[in-house]
């Protein structure tokens, strides 16, 4: 099987990754794209990082209508920062004849350089980057150059950071995230919303 890996805080899932994790599905031919919520991200603030109880629970909501995605707990359980290295290692052994591609913004291509392990990351997997608002398309280290696939994706500008901050105001992030991750946010009164949010 080929796998496409989508890893992120997931604070919340939105409707830009909905479209980026399918156009990449469609666009390489990955047989299904597993999204990995980060238990303890080494690139965030957690400042406004909801649990990961929920930032789980809502990823399985966003994205329980398409057969193609599912949702893998690897990173969850794992004590202190989760790595991308360490989850690639463990997916490989267990999947031993599945090819996996890493899905990642063209944002953090610009500083891949400074993940942990960047080098054995590149020789275990393709990166599978999508184009983020004002990043233009260049692999910023020539020896990546040979590793990177760019996909086509419509640039969306919708962020986790955009939609923390409607909640704060008490504005709608109606469209913004699917119904079920809104209706969850707004049950859990997540990011400091007001009840008021969308209506």
């Amino acid at each position: 099987m080929d796998i496409g890996l989508f890893g992120g805080s997931f604070n919340p899932p939105h409707v830009a990754h909905l479209v980026v994790a399918e156009i990449a599905r469609d666009q390489l031919g990955f047989d299904e794209v597993w999204w990995i919520p980060n238990a303890t991200p080494p690139h965030k603030s957690h400042d406004e990082l909801a649990a990961v109880e929920h930032r789980l629970a809502m990823t399985r909501r966003a994205i329980a209508d398409n057969p193609s995605f599912r949702v893998s707990e690897i990173e969850v359980g794992r004590e202190g920062v989760s790595y991308t290295v360490d989850t690639l290692r463990v997916l490989q052994d267990e999947h031993p004849d599945t090819d996996f591609g890493l899905l990642l913004g063209s944002d953090s291509l610009d500083h891949f350089g400074e993940w942990h392990r960047p080098d054995e990351i590149m020789e275990r997997v393709p990166l599978v980057v999508y184009k983020r608002p004002g990043i233009i398309e260049d692999v910023p280290e020539p020896r990546f150059a040979n590793r990177v696939r760019f996909v086509s994706a419509p640039v969306m500008e919708v962020s986790g950071t955009e939609i923390r901050s409607r909640r704060r105001a008490g504005r709608s992030i109606r469209y913004l995230v699917p119904e079920t991750v809104r209706s969850y946010i707004r049950e859990h009164n997540l990011y400091r919303g007001t009840e008021m949010d969308g209506e």
